[in-house]
């Protein structure tokens, strides 16, 4: 072999550590902009009973049960193709380290990187503010642990 194939070989090789070594860091969740950070929930958690779950569970199961799971643990039926696992809501302490504007912007927008892709008005699930809202108050009634 010439030294321009070992050449070849030994960058082709530092490319693939390379490569490997960003795949295993932990995929950071990107942060909203400010002003989606001071939003808050307009939804009042005191309103939120059990018809008003039973309506937007439904949505849940459209929209994010396949890969959050119907538990909220990340496990849902496509979270395994998947290389950047989807949120776990229901791990300890995640949500309530979570702003509504946060969560609200992620699930409008959806997260750079991986498979979650926005659910806003501009998008293909063409949801509107109201209704990720809804989600909101529905992921910290069912999932707040």
């Amino acid at each position: 072999m010439n030294q321009t194939g070992i050449a070849s070989l030994l960058l082709g090789f530092v490319l693939l550590v390379a490569a490997g070594a960003v795949l295993a860091q932990e995929h950071q969740i990107p942060v909203a902009p400010q002003e989606y950070l001071d939003m808050e929930s307009p939804i009042d958690m005191d309103d939120v009973d059990e018809d008003f779950l039973k309506k937007v569970n439904r949505l849940y199961k459209s929209k994010c049960r396949k890969c959050h799971g119907t538990q909220g643990d990340g496990k849902g039926s496509a979270s395994e193709d998947i290389e950047i696992k989807p949120t776990a809501f229901s791990a300890p302490g995640y949500l309530e380290e979570q702003k509504d504007g946060q969560l609200f912007w992620i699930t409008m927008y959806g997260s750079e990187g991986t498979e979650m892709e926005g659910f806003g008005p501009d998008s293909d699930a063409g949801l509107s503010e109201e209704k990720i809202w809804e989600l909101v108050a529905y992921l910290r009634a069912k999932f707040t642990r």
